[in-house]
Protein backbone atom coordinates (compact mmCIF):
# COMPACT_ATOMS: atom_id res chain seq x y z
CA UNK A 1 0.00 0.00 0.00
CA UNK A 2 1.38 3.50 -0.87
CA UNK A 3 -0.18 6.76 -0.05
CA UNK A 4 -0.85 9.87 -3.31
CA UNK A 5 3.38 10.66 -3.17
CA UNK A 6 4.31 6.90 -3.28
CA UNK A 7 5.20 6.54 0.63
CA UNK A 8 4.92 2.89 1.30
CA UNK A 9 2.16 2.66 4.65
CA UNK A 10 1.76 -1.08 4.66
CA UNK A 11 3.55 -4.12 2.92
CA UNK A 12 2.73 -7.92 3.31
CA UNK A 13 4.09 -10.50 1.68
CA UNK A 14 2.69 -14.25 2.32
CA UNK A 15 3.80 -17.57 1.31
CA UNK A 16 1.17 -19.20 -0.63
CA UNK A 17 2.16 -23.04 -0.64
CA UNK A 18 -0.29 -24.42 -3.50
CA UNK A 19 -2.34 -22.72 -6.03
CA UNK A 20 -2.18 -21.37 -9.08
CA UNK A 21 -0.93 -17.82 -10.51
CA UNK A 22 -4.42 -16.49 -10.82
CA UNK A 23 -5.08 -17.86 -7.42
CA UNK A 24 -2.22 -15.74 -5.79
CA UNK A 25 -3.22 -12.80 -7.31
CA UNK A 26 -6.88 -12.62 -6.11
CA UNK A 27 -5.36 -13.65 -2.87
CA UNK A 28 -3.15 -10.32 -3.10
CA UNK A 29 -6.06 -8.13 -4.05
CA UNK A 30 -8.19 -9.63 -1.27
CA UNK A 31 -5.64 -8.92 1.57
CA UNK A 32 -5.49 -5.37 0.17
CA UNK A 33 -8.86 -4.81 -0.16
CA UNK A 34 -9.77 -6.06 3.72
CA UNK A 35 -6.93 -3.53 4.76
CA UNK A 36 -8.64 -0.87 2.50
CA UNK A 37 -11.81 -1.20 4.26
CA UNK A 38 -10.12 -2.08 7.75
CA UNK A 39 -8.60 1.32 7.62
CA UNK A 40 -11.25 3.12 5.82
CA UNK A 41 -9.06 3.99 2.82
CA UNK A 42 -12.05 5.90 0.46
CA UNK A 43 -10.33 6.41 -2.95
CA UNK A 44 -7.97 3.30 -3.81
CA UNK A 45 -6.46 2.84 -7.10
CA UNK A 46 -5.89 -1.19 -7.48
CA UNK A 47 -2.96 -1.87 -9.48
CA UNK A 48 -2.71 -4.90 -10.91
CA UNK A 49 -0.43 -6.91 -13.84
CA UNK A 50 -3.25 -9.59 -14.37
CA UNK A 51 -4.76 -8.78 -17.01
CA UNK A 52 -7.20 -11.13 -15.80
CA UNK A 53 -8.02 -9.72 -12.44
CA UNK A 54 -8.32 -6.69 -14.26
CA UNK A 55 -11.04 -7.52 -17.09
CA UNK A 56 -12.81 -9.75 -13.82
CA UNK A 57 -12.43 -7.16 -11.37
CA UNK A 58 -14.13 -4.44 -14.20
CA UNK A 59 -16.99 -6.66 -14.52
CA UNK A 60 -15.90 -7.61 -18.18
CA UNK A 61 -15.00 -11.36 -17.92
CA UNK A 62 -17.00 -14.30 -15.90
CA UNK A 63 -14.96 -15.35 -12.69
CA UNK A 64 -13.05 -18.46 -13.32
CA UNK A 65 -14.61 -21.24 -10.82
CA UNK A 66 -11.14 -21.68 -9.22
CA UNK A 67 -10.87 -18.25 -7.82
CA UNK A 68 -15.08 -17.40 -7.18
CA UNK A 69 -15.13 -17.30 -4.10
CA UNK A 70 -12.42 -14.57 -3.54
CA UNK A 71 -13.28 -12.56 -6.48
CA UNK A 72 -16.66 -12.05 -4.85
CA UNK A 73 -15.48 -11.48 -1.58
CA UNK A 74 -13.39 -8.61 -3.39
CA UNK A 75 -15.85 -7.22 -5.31
CA UNK A 76 -18.11 -6.85 -2.22
CA UNK A 77 -15.65 -4.89 -0.22
CA UNK A 78 -14.51 -2.67 -3.28
CA UNK A 79 -18.11 -1.43 -3.30
CA UNK A 80 -17.42 -0.18 0.62
CA UNK A 81 -14.46 2.09 -1.19
CA UNK A 82 -14.39 4.04 -4.28
CA UNK A 83 -11.80 1.92 -6.28
CA UNK A 84 -10.50 1.89 -9.41
CA UNK A 85 -9.03 -0.91 -10.97
CA UNK A 86 -5.64 -0.14 -13.53
CA UNK A 87 -3.32 -2.86 -15.67
CA UNK A 88 0.44 -2.20 -15.32
CA UNK A 89 3.55 -3.69 -16.35
CA UNK A 90 5.54 -5.91 -14.56
CA UNK A 91 8.44 -3.67 -14.41
CA UNK A 92 5.72 -1.05 -12.73
CA UNK A 93 5.62 -2.80 -9.80
CA UNK A 94 8.95 -4.50 -8.69
CA UNK A 95 8.40 -3.87 -5.15
CA UNK A 96 5.49 -6.30 -5.07
CA UNK A 97 7.30 -8.79 -7.07
CA UNK A 98 10.38 -8.47 -4.38
CA UNK A 99 8.37 -8.66 -1.35
CA UNK A 100 6.58 -11.82 -2.83
CA UNK A 101 9.84 -13.43 -3.59
CA UNK A 102 10.85 -12.50 0.22
CA UNK A 103 8.22 -14.28 0.78
CA UNK A 104 8.88 -17.56 -1.11
CA UNK A 105 12.56 -17.38 0.65
CA UNK A 106 11.93 -16.61 3.88
CA UNK A 107 8.27 -16.85 4.28
CA UNK A 108 6.02 -14.41 5.41
CA UNK A 109 6.97 -10.50 5.58
CA UNK A 110 4.82 -7.33 6.73
CA UNK A 111 6.02 -3.97 7.21
CA UNK A 112 4.34 -1.44 8.61
CA UNK A 113 5.84 1.94 6.75
CA UNK A 114 8.87 2.40 4.62
CA UNK A 115 11.22 2.32 7.81
CA UNK A 116 10.32 -1.57 8.34
CA UNK A 117 11.51 -2.42 5.10
CA UNK A 118 14.53 -3.69 4.54
CA UNK A 119 17.47 -1.76 2.38
CA UNK A 120 16.37 -3.22 -0.58
CA UNK A 121 13.13 -2.38 -0.26
CA UNK A 122 14.07 0.70 0.44
CA UNK A 123 16.09 1.49 -2.16
CA UNK A 124 13.17 0.05 -4.89
CA UNK A 125 10.73 2.48 -3.53
CA UNK A 126 13.06 4.86 -3.93
CA UNK A 127 13.55 4.01 -7.19
CA UNK A 128 9.66 4.14 -8.14
CA UNK A 129 9.39 7.37 -6.24
CA UNK A 130 12.18 9.21 -8.38
CA UNK A 131 9.28 8.61 -11.46
CA UNK A 132 12.13 6.97 -13.88
CA UNK A 133 10.82 5.70 -17.15
CA UNK A 134 11.40 1.87 -18.21
CA UNK A 135 12.32 1.72 -21.63
CA UNK A 136 11.93 -1.48 -23.68
CA UNK A 137 14.66 -2.09 -26.32
CA UNK A 138 15.99 -4.30 -28.72
CA UNK A 139 18.40 -3.92 -31.16
CA UNK A 140 19.06 -6.21 -34.43
CA UNK A 141 22.23 -6.46 -35.63
CA UNK A 142 22.63 -5.98 -39.43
Amino acid sequence: MRDEQGNVIYALGKEITHGTNNEAEAVAILEAMRYCVDNRLANVMLQTYSMLMKNVLERKWGDPWNINEYVEEIKTLMEECNVRVSHILREGNNLEDYIANCALDSGDFEAQGFAQLDSNSRRIVNSDKSQCSYLRVKAAKN
